[in-house]
């Protein structure tokens, strides 16, 4: 039907018969497995006047078919007759396969296989169709044969096509010349070629044939189309060969010299990035706190294998909400020229997939704030590979390794502090540092800058925690700025909760007592602490319902001063918290032990867990002891004897005289 109209038995052509035994033919095949009435062959074969001896010749036509075809082919129905066949032996139906097919091809993003589909049903037409009957059956078969040539140069065009489009897109609209989907297939084509004037006259063409015609102007949709060429917008604008040889980037900043530790981890994660037969691109995700080093720690992962991507090595940082900025970069150093740039990040990030494609690249994306950021510059082929880092675990980021930088031990932390300013830098300076690279080498930066100074003069400097965040500081070295970068990303109840924290005396703190502080639930409370800990700026301890939450030393110092304004009146809630709580777990305790009459001291509620009061006054006891020495030293007298008389309970149960 897609052509000439024949029948073909076992690939040869059968002659069709007599005029009237084709037109009964065409009927039923184009009606196939459907009762055709004998009503309706009548009119196909005389129109309203059929002969007196109508039934008889039908019934004669109807058999010299069947001896041509089988008799099985066509049945009798009550009221007419019925071809039987399968979908496989009729090409228009064949067509329609191959559309469906494409179809499901191009959605599951196979846009090329799509594209050949597609191919392969149009070259089932041989001809334009000549089923002389008197429904309209040639025109759908037209309409059939244009929906797959619209639908095919879609997919050419989203695999960057123009060239061969443009001589079958001319034709089709000037056989078409009311179908717009045509016209915006044959602008977008032309514009691309840089042929932008022709683009713009067959807009103007076909807007005229549409008001002379039908009194109408064309749809918004191809409007836009006409003004995004105008501009010269991404996607309708002349295509560039990128020479991939001249632009292989070298932008990796450079490994530090005095780089200590991690080495396990660096060769176990260069392994993972070079690894041959891989089915997609490594994707590394580092994260840790503000000063742990996690950039120069990628830096040094990437120089140990640029070697294994010759094609060349990306590197940004990013910088709040700039993932546009970065990724039109990214494409410059590729080769891309300034104004052919897409302004459109997901336009900028397809473009950078297509570049990478079938190259061997390394991208590192520093500083990424969220999964959001990271996953335009992930490529779609094995070939490249992505490190990160971030301030948060990116749990997220979908196929990613990731891995979580801890502080350095003290030897560690020795090493390279002994490294930066060439002798040994004692215990006391290492400990006030706390493990964190950042602080090594801003001490390391001071004892340069400093020749007068001793190591422990500045060990001395860094003693008291109200002021060591003021020594931490030189030149663009400055651990209290990159803290406070941390904290500026929290959202405001995440910011109460860690500045409340950093007042409090007690290394570990449980999550009833964060809830406290927060004046929340406890599962609310808890959301937030674990939020914090993806931040990186709590750490845990413990597991299940034992779970305790901690501060780095450093941290709790800028947290402090965050919540210096509001100090006394966290510290009222957290020791009025914590005299409520040991007040419920003493009252559980056995009735012979002496019960204390409450004190005027300000209690504030605090949710008491269903556990065993010996075992929670165990766990607390550190807890507790540091907050009364704090509310002792506060002027908060009465609140420091009333807890520790509550606590006396717990010594009288247990026999600790010595407490």
């Amino acid at each position: 039907m897609l052509g000439p109209f024949r029948v073909e038995c076992d690939g040869a052509e059968v002659a069709s018969g007599t005029p009237q035994m084709r037109t009964v033919l065409a009927l039923l095949v184009w009606h196939a497995n459907e009762v055709v009435p004998v009503g309706r062959m009548f009119d196909e074969l005389w129109g309203e006047v059929p002969p007196a001896s109508a039934k008889v010749q039908l019934q004669g036509i109807i058999s010299r078919l069947r001896r041509l075809l089988g008799k099985e082919r066509i049945a009798t129905a009550a009221t007419g007759y019925v071809l039987r066949c399968t979908a496989a032996e009729l090409d228009v139906e064949l067509v329609r396969q191959d559309l469906a097919a494409a179809r499901g091809l191009i959605a599951g993003g196979d846009v090329a296989l799509g594209a050949t589909r597609l191919r392969e049903a149009l070259g089932r037409w041989d001809g334009p169709a000549d089923l002389n009957l008197t429904e309209p059956v040639a025109a759908q078969i037209d309409e059939l044969r244009m929906t797959v040539l619209e639908e095919r140069a879609d997919a050419d065009l989203l695999l960057g096509g123009t060239a061969d489009l443009i001589g079958e897109l001319t034709a089709a609209a000037a056989a078409h010349p009311l179908r717009e989907r045509v016209r915006a297939q044959l602008m977008t084509a032309l514009a691309r070629r840089g042929r932008v004037s022709e683009a713009l006259d067959v807009f103007l063409t076909f807007r005229r044939t549409m008001v002379d015609e039908l009194g109408v102007e064309p749809s918004a949709q191809l409007c836009s189309l006409h003004a995004r060429i105008l501009r010269g917008e991404p996607g309708v604008r002349p295509a560039f060969p990128v020479p991939r040889e001249a632009h292989q980037p070298r932008q990796l900043p450079p490994a530090l010299p005095d780089f200590v530790s991690r080495e396990e981890l660096l060769t176990e994660l260069a392994d993972v990035l070079t690894a041959p037969g891989r089915e997609r691109s490594p994707l590394v995700a580092v994260s840790g706190a503000a000063g742990l080093g996690k950039t120069a720690f990628v830096v040094q992962l990437a120089h140990r294998v640029r070697e294994r991507f010759p094609d060349g090595q990306l590197f940004a940082t990013l910088r709040g909400d700039d993932t546009m900025a970065v990724l039109q970069q990214f494409l410059r150093a590729l080769g891309v020229p300034a104004d052919l740039v897409p302004a459109a990040e997901d336009e900028c990030s397809a473009l950078l997939r297509d570049l990478l494609a079938g190259r061997e690249v390394l991208l590192v994306v520093d500083n990424a704030a969220d999964a959001r950021q990271v996953r335009p510059f992930v490529p779609a082929e094995p070939g490249c590979a992505v490190l990160v880092t971030s301030r948060r675990t990116l749990g997220e980021l979908e196929g990613a390794r990731l891995v979580r930088l801890g502080l350095l031990d003290a030897d560690e932390s020795a090493e390279l502090l002994a490294k930066i300013i060439g002798v040994p830098p004692g215990d006391a300076l290492v400990a006030h540092c706390g493990g964190l690279p950042l602080a090594l080498r801003v001490a390391g930066a001071l004892l340069l800058d400093h020749p007068h100074w001793t190591v422990d003069d500045l060990a001395a400097r860094l003693a008291d925690e109200r002021t060591r965040l003021d020594w931490l500081e030189v030149g663009d070295l400055d651990v209290r700025a990159s803290f406070d970068a941390s904290y500026r990303q929290l959202s405001q109840s995440h910011q109460m909760l860690f500045r409340r924290l950093g007042l409090l005396p007690a290394t570990t703190v449980p999550g009833w007592l964060a809830a406290a502080l927060l004046d929340v639930g406890q599962t609310g409370a808890e959301r937030v602490l674990e939020d914090l800990v993806s931040w990186h700026l709590v750490s845990t301890a413990g597991c299940g319902t034992a779970i305790r939450y901690g501060m780095h030393d450093l941290l709790r110092c800028f947290a402090a001063e965050q919540a210096e304004p509001e100090q006394g009146a966290v510290l009222t809630r957290a020791v009025g918290a914590c005299l409520e709580m040991a007040e419920s777990m003493a009252a559980r305790l056995p009735t012979g032990v002496l019960k204390p009459l409450p004190g005027k001291a300000l209690r504030h509620h605090a949710e008491a867990d269903a556990c065993d009061p010996i075992a929670w006054f165990d766990t607390e006891l550190p807890t507790l002891r540091a907050v009364v020495e704090t509310a002792a030293v506060r002027g908060m007298a009465e609140h420091a004897w009333e807890l520790a008389v509550v606590c006396q309970r717990y010594f009288d149960h247990c026999g600790h005289d010595d407490a």
